[in-house]
């Protein structure tokens, strides 16, 4: 305790008081706005909305996941309804809105993470602009209002690449269980950044390995790997038992990858629920319709599914999903590969709900994004190699797995914690660019004439 207390102390030292009084104010604001959502929710939330809420309340009621009237339900990873449901258990009650008050206090949370990352790329004031960014971000604020996967990830992921870079400069190994268990946990809310996980194991390998040698390079790379299996490996017992197969940790890539790689919708969740909603009850809504919005689409599912009643639902929507690649791309490579790239395109152009939907939303987003991969040619330039990697690897991972299956806005969501601090750098250095540029032309006029 001593030591947390000099820690503390130390802050403003550290950091600078004047730094941290902005940071607060910024808090602040993102808890404010988080708590409207709160109290203010989304009117209409996504499918996986009611199924985060179901799997948490029957957690809570029943000590079960789904229970026995919840179909397909190891579909939705596991770390968002055990957190909410932990809630429910810490408060008496399974009420939507404890589950979005742990969701804000998860955004107050991530603000502060990503001010530390945002100050180790390029100082304070990088650390400020991409901590009111997270503050104020619409998609972040919109989620608070539903109950999704994302926002507990939105902090457990820059935390762990945090994690990552500190880790590389501790002397003791065992500083590499901090990012191996924030992986773990990532990976438990959203299962794509298990991949990721696995990549920050080779990168922890290698820094360590061309630092101290290949022994201790092993071994840190170990314990990470172990801190990250620890969230995991006791579900994915779980799973084994309740499945009969080994799923580490949820099966919702079968389904993922049958729309990804269907290229009559474009591969676009809603237009594909909307073909099959035609297909099999003869009814045609828009794709972007509240009404398509309501409907259920797990029997849909079931009946592509029902091609292959041999196998698992999953098992099977991923086996079609590879049927249809096979056939879409060798009947028109092209027009699959321009469906790849429209895809890509629509997860980073857009986010989630109405603001950044719109067209002005799409212009900021695009900004952002533009401005990010700019952050990446700083850190370049700079040589700050392994701050380069560290938050390329999870962007670059992501997008390759929503090229190849789904690739929604929601993609985007996590990882925007990381374009914050690369966008806040071009910022920053932009402006001090220009005031030095300015400063410059001062003295010029002002130096009498030779």
């Amino acid at each position: 305790m001593t030591a947390v207390a000099d820690r503390i102390r130390a802050l403003p030292q550290r950091h600078g008081r004047k730094t941290l009084i902005l940071l607060a104010l910024i808090a602040v604001l993102g808890l404010g706005v988080r708590a409207y959502s709160v109290v203010r929710p989304v009117a209409n939330p996504a499918d996986d909305s009611h199924a985060y809420y179901a799997l948490s309340k029957a957690l809570y009621e029943e000590g079960s996941y789904g229970g026995p009237s919840f179909e397909n339900s190891s579909d939705w990873s596991p770390g968002a309804p055990l957190l909410y449901a932990a809630g429910f258990y810490a408060t008496g009650g399974a009420r939507e809105g404890t589950a979005r008050i742990v969701e804000a206090l998860l955004g107050v949370a991530a603000i502060l993470v990503v001010f530390l990352l945002g100050e180790r790329l390029g100082g304070r004031w990088v650390g400020l602009l991409a901590a009111f960014s997270v503050a104020v971000y619409p998609p972040f604020i919109h989620s608070t209002g539903e109950l999704m996967s994302e926002p507990p990830a939105i902090f457990t992921m820059p935390a762990a690449v945090l994690a990552f870079l500190w880790a590389s400069e501790q002397e003791r190994l065992r500083a590499w269980l901090v990012p191996g268990l924030l992986f773990g946990l990532t990976a438990m809310f959203r299962p794509e950044y298990l991949l990721v996980g696995a990549a920050f194991v080779v990168l922890a390998a290698i820094r360590i390995g061309v630092a101290r040698g290949w022994r201790p390079g092993l071994a840190g790379a170990g314990l990470l790997v172990a801190a990250l299996l620890l969230p995991i490996v006791p579900w994915t017992i779980r799973n084994v038992d309740v499945l009969g197969r080994v799923v580490p940790i949820s099966t919702g890539s079968g389904k993922a990858l049958y729309v990804g790689t269907y290229l009559p919708a474009d591969g676009e969740y809603q237009r594909v629920k909307a073909l099959l909603l035609l297909r099999y009850r003869h009814i045609d809504l828009p794709p972007d319709s509240e009404a398509l919005n309501e409907v259920d689409p797990t029997p849909l599912f079931n009946r592509v599914a029902a091609r292959y009643p041999d196998l698992p639902r999953d098992s099977a929507l991923g086996k079609i999903g590879k049927q249809n690649f096979s056939k879409y791309f060798g009947e028109d490579p092209l027009g699959y590969l321009g469906m790849t790239a429209r895809k890509i395109g629509r997860m980073w152009s857009s986010g989630v709900g109405a603001a950044m939907s719109s067209g002005v939303g799409r212009a900021v987003q695009i900004l952002l994004v533009g401005l990010g991969l700019a952050g990446f040619v700083l850190l370049a330039v700079r040589r700050r190699w392994w701050e380069l990697v560290a938050l390329a690897t999870p962007i670059a991972l992501v997008t390759l797995v929503g090229a190849a299956s789904l690739a929604a806005p929601r993609r985007n969501e996590v990882l925007m914690t990381l374009v914050f601090p690369l966008a806040a750098l071009t910022l920053s250095s932009a402006f001090a660019a220009i005031s030095s540029g300015r400063e410059w032309s001062s003295k010029q006029a002002s130096s009498p004439p030779s």
